[in-house]
C-alpha cells in the first residue's frame, strides 16, 4: 500500500518519468551552455581588450582551417538526421528510425575526426598553444566541445543500438527526445563558438 502511495506520487506512468528525464536534461544543457557562454565571453573580452600588450597572433599565421567549416556542416546534417529519426519513428517507421539514427551516429564521429584534420593543420603551421592568444583560445574553445560530443556520441551509440533492436516504437521513443535535446544544442553552441572564432581571426 505504501509502495503504491509512492508511485501515485511520483508517477507510475512511463508519460510522468519522460517529463522528468526531459527536464534533467534542459537543466543539464542550461549548465552547458553556462560553461560555453562563459567561455566565449571571455575570449571576446581578451580579444577586443585594446590594453593588451601581447600579441593576439603571428603575423604569418593563417586563418582558421577550411575543415571547420566543413565540420559544420556535418554537425548540422547529424542534427538532420538525428531530427529525422524522431519523426521517423513517430510514424511507426522502426527501421527508418534505426538508419537515422546510426547516420548520425557516423556524422558525430566524422565531426570529431575533421576536429582532429583542423587541429594537425593548425600544427603544421607552427600555431601552438604557447605561442599566443589566438592559437590558446582556438585549441581550448574547439576542445571543449569535442569533450561535450564525445560525451553525446555515447548516448548516441546507445540509442543508434536501441534503435537498430527496435527498441523504440511510436508510443516509447524517449531517449531519442532527450538525446536529441542534448545534440541539438551542442549544434547550436558549436554555431555560436565558430561565429566567434571565426570573427576572432579577422
Amino acid at each position: 500500500m505504501q509502495l503504491d502511495s509512492h508511485r501515485d506520487a511520483f508517477g507510475n506512468d512511463s508519460v510522468a518519468r519522460d517529463r522528468a528525464t526531459r527536464q534533467g536534461m534542459w537543466i543539464f544543457v542550461i549548465v552547458v551552455t553556462v560553461v560555453f557562454a562563459a567561455s566565449i565571453l571571455g575570449y571576446l573580452v581578451v580579444r577586443l581588450n585594446p590594453h593588451m600588450t601581447a600579441p593576439w597572433r603571428a603575423g604569418n599565421v593563417a586563418d582558421l582551417p577550411f575543415t571547420l567549416l566543413i565540420s559544420t556542416g556535418v554537425l548540422i546534417a547529424s542534427s538532420v538526421t538525428l531530427h529525422t529519426s524522431l519523426k521517423r519513428v513517430r510514424r511507426g517507421d522502426q527501421a527508418g528510425c534505426a538508419r537515422m539514427a546510426i547516420a548520425t551516429y557516423w556524422l558525430g564521429v566524422a565531426f570529431v575526426l575533421l576536429q582532429g584534420e583542423a587541429w594537425w593543420s593548425m600544427w603544421r603551421q607552427k600555431v601552438v598553444i604557447e605561442e599566443n592568444l589566438y592559437a590558446w583560445t582556438f585549441y581550448v574553445l574547439t576542445a571543449l566541445h569535442v569533450i561535450h560530443i564525445l560525451g553525446g556520441l555515447f548516448g548516441l551509440g546507445v540509442v543508434a543500438r536501441r534503435a537498430g533492436e527496435q527498441k523504440y516504437t511510436q508510443a516509447s521513443h524517449n531517449g531519442i527526445v532527450v538525446c536529441g535535446i542534448y545534440w541539438h544544442s551542442l549544434d547550436v553552441i558549436w554555431i555560436v563558438l565558430y561565429a566567434t572564432l571565426w570573427l576572432g581571426s579577422r
